[in-house]
């Protein structure tokens, strides 16, 4: 699980040796693209693009009161220079929120553009936006005339802008509210995209994400196992996690693959310790083990990433490089063996012509610590999970 994706585990890994040949899958070979989007620009534009929201509204929130001084005072000239005040830093708060967000956006500092044009809640987010932009039409027109001495200001306008305002204060705050959704995962799409494979395979992906739907840990939830307190996995751990474990990637035999736990990646600097599964993009991702979901996590190299622990808790599962999660998938998200988790990706360090899933385990002794275990060899455990399960 090193790879740089999250935090840095343990440098011991368990060994499982199987007898099958390890031969070379040429798509393997493809190299991880070098692009990186640094994380203090991640967090400037993201800490832009809130601060620009928060200005906006209080821009058009001060537009709106100044307005409602002037009719209650028309005498007072301040009220409509506080209202034309108001009004230009709402103004440059929308410039500022528009491009923050659509750099964010095309540039995927935070998400896959393919996460949001996929997303029911960003074509909300967008609407919203544009009524909002529709609304501001005449206001910044006639105020631009109040300001520049062509026309005065009268009762009647005054008393509308200030309607308007008020409306585009609601308007933002949904959008806010969409915003917070859509972060939690609310809102995206659980049908797999039709270029994953035929209308079968589609049909057949829906009806078992819904059978096993996501389910959030509520009432009657199992309790959760104590920690073990070591990381050393005995062959009794082993034995329990090849009953456990499933392939995540539908259609493809683990004997076909071969392992690369031991490949050394950021030039040389590390070692894999995990499994490259080539697929198609927005192939669905499955929960290899029944258990629950631990972290979902976003990093430079790792993307989106979702970190889950098996039934026993002994065990730590990661999957990396997710074009996007499923539909409802949250930190407590309780997981059934096969359910949809997400779909393969290219996000983080991935070459975006070789979308894969990055597949991990660790022996854990605690599962709170997500990030920290004892690597072991996903592909001989998969494999010996195949005969198991026949």
């Amino acid at each position: 699980m090193s790879d740089g994706l999250g935090k840095q585990l343990s440098p011991e890994a368990v060994r499982i040796p199987h007898p099958a040949s390890r031969i070379p899958h040429p798509a393997l070979r493809t190299p991880h693209s070098a692009f990186r989007i640094p994380m203090t620009l991640r967090l400037v534009l993201a800490w832009m693009h809130l601060l620009a929201l928060a200005v906006g509204v209080g821009g058009v929130w001060s537009r709106a009161r100044a307005l409602d001084d002037s009719l209650r005072n028309p005498e007072d000239p301040r009220a409509i220079r506080r209202a034309l005040v108001g009004n230009a830093w709402w103004g440059i708060a929308a410039v500022a929120w528009l491009a923050t967000g659509l750099w964010r956006l095309f540039a995927g500092t935070e998400k896959p553009p393919s996460y949001y044009v996929a997303s029911n809640l960003f074509a909300v987010k967008m609407a919203l936006f544009m009524i909002v932009l529709a609304l501001e039409i005449w206001p910044s027109t006639t105020l631009l005339r109040w300001r520049r001495k062509k026309s005065q200001p009268d009762a009647r306008d005054v008393g509308r802008i200030e309607i308007i305002s008020y409306v585009q204060c609601a308007l933002v705050a949904s959008i806010a509210l969409a915003a917070v959704a859509m972060a939690r995962a609310y809102g995206g799409p659980t049908a797999v995209p039709p270029a994953v494979g035929d209308s079968a395979a589609v049909a057949d992906s829906i009806h078992a994400a819904a059978s096993a739907g996501a389910v959030d840990s509520t009432a009657d939830d199992p309790p959760i196992p104590l920690p073990s307190g070591t990381e050393v996995a005995t062959q009794a751990d082993i034995d329990l996690l090849v009953r456990e474990i499933a392939m995540p990637l539908d259609g493809i035999d683990p004997a076909t693959l071969h392992s690369n736990f031991d490949e050394r990646r950021g030039g040389g600097a590390r070692q894999h310790q995990a499994l490259d599964i080539m697929a198609p993009r927005g192939t669905p991702i499955r929960a290899a083990a029944s258990g629950r979901v631990l972290k979902l996590f976003s990093s430079i190299n790792g993307g989106l990433m979702v970190y889950a622990a098996d039934s026993s808790e002994r065990f730590v599962l990661m999957y990396a490089h997710l074009d996007r999660y499923a539909f409802g998938l949250t930190d407590s998200t309780r997981l059934a063996r096969g359910q949809i988790i997400g779909f393969v990706g290219s996000t983080g360090n991935a070459s975006p012509n070789a979308p894969h899933l990055h597949f991990a385990i660790a022996r854990s002794a605690d599962v709170k610590r997500w990030s920290r275990g004892k690597a072991i060899d996903p592909w001989p455990v998969l494999v010996g999970a195949k005969g198991v399960q026949r």
